[in-house]
């Protein structure tokens, strides 16, 4: 009670207040206020008529693996034209890397594979999900049978 008095009519720094007493502007209304969300541009994707470049014959074999391995990676589904000429460059530098250990080349292919979604924490950053394909059994029919046939031969299925 005594320091209420003393402290009536004191200035408190911005920096000492709590956050409730904070005046931050207006809070997000919605979805469209809130910068969480990001707005989608739509345009038209040149789809499957993409060609993907060949890796070059004079990088490393290391350099050559990782830019096939996007061949066969499911986010190369989305991938239009600048996006392979992004990953030539990023083969590019990493086969610099490769020949020269320079920290800073690794970085900036670092960089460039991580706008490709390269890793899955790639892909959780830019919101990209890949679908597990249902693993699809050739004999189910075949092993029922089998399975229905036991249990009927031990008297347990009427």
């Amino acid at each position: 009670m005594i320091v209420a008095r003393l402290l009536q009519g004191i200035e408190v720094p911005e920096r000492h207040k709590r956050p409730q007493d904070r005046s931050y502007g207006s809070m997000p209304s919605g979805p469209g206020d809130d910068p969480r969300y990001i707005a989608v541009s739509k345009g038209v994707s040149a789809g499957s008529d993409i060609p993907i470049p060949d890796p070059d014959p004079t990088w490393k074999p290391k350099a050559r693996s990782w830019f096939n391995s996007l061949k066969l990676s499911g986010q190369s589904e989305f991938y239009e034209a600048s996006d392979w000429a992004t990953a030539v460059a990023a083969a590019d530098a990493y086969n610099v890397f490769l020949r020269t250990y320079n920290a800073s080349v690794f970085a900036q292919f670092v960089r460039l594979s991580e706008r490709l979604g390269v890793t899955v924490t790639d892909r959780k950053k830019s919101r990209i999900e890949l679908a597990t394909p249902e693993p699809t059994d050739v004999d189910e029919d075949e092993a029922d049978k089998a399975v229905l046939g036991w249990h009927g031969r031990l008297h347990s299925v009427e």
